[in-house]
């Protein structure tokens, strides 16, 4: 008797190259990496603790809490961020007076010095990297990504496929290894 070797159909795929959430989802990375890189050599911090110094930078005082809300940042690494930056003094933190378990969190002179640094840096940056596109063309850029993220907050992270879709899955899975059974399947 011959070993059948099953040759299964490919089932739905994605082609990365033209799929909209990786594609964007690299650019992230490489551009996130590039610039830690930079922040690490040059300032001893990384791309966290430079959004998060951003952050602070327009605020008067702020918290944890905000700089999560609105960066979106995970709140371990927010937490461990304001440690470095604490630890290498660009921050200080101390206890808000209406809720003693929150804490304000403000530049210190240093970190006012190293924030005013940083911004001609990261704008020259910016504009290195959109070098080449139109003015309507980064219009258009920052009005997509804008509207993605709108999309993002009201779309649920995965769609619910039902339990239809995944019993006629299993059916078909079931059906093809039937088939390529010797004495199983159609007759």
């Amino acid at each position: 008797m011959v070993n059948q070797v099953m040759i299964q159909q490919p089932g739905p795929s994605i082609d990365l190259k033209i799929h909209i959430p990786t594609l964007v989802a690299i650019c992230a990375n490489r551009m996130s990496r590039a610039a830690s890189r930079f922040y690490r050599e040059r300032y001893g911090i990384g791309i966290v603790e430079w959004r998060v110094l951003m952050f602070i930078g327009h605020r008067v005082e702020t918290s944890a809490n905000r700089i999560c809300r609105e960066t979106d940042l995970d709140k371990g690494a927010v937490s461990r961020s304001l440690n470095v930056l604490e630890r290498k003094g660009f921050i200080r933190s101390r206890e808000d007076g209406s809720d003693n378990r929150r804490r304000s969190i403000v530049l210190t002179n240093k970190g006012h010095a190293l924030h005013d640094d940083i911004v001609p840096i990261a704008l020259a940056r910016e504009r290195r990297l959109v070098a080449g596109m139109t003015p309507r063309q980064v219009k258009i850029f920052m009005a997509t990504i804008q509207h993605l993220q709108g999309r993002i907050s009201k779309t649920r992270v995965a769609p619910r496929s039902g339990k239809g879709a995944a019993e006629r899955q299993r059916s078909r899975r079931t059906a093809a290894r039937s088939q390529s059974r010797p004495g199983h399947g159609r007759r």
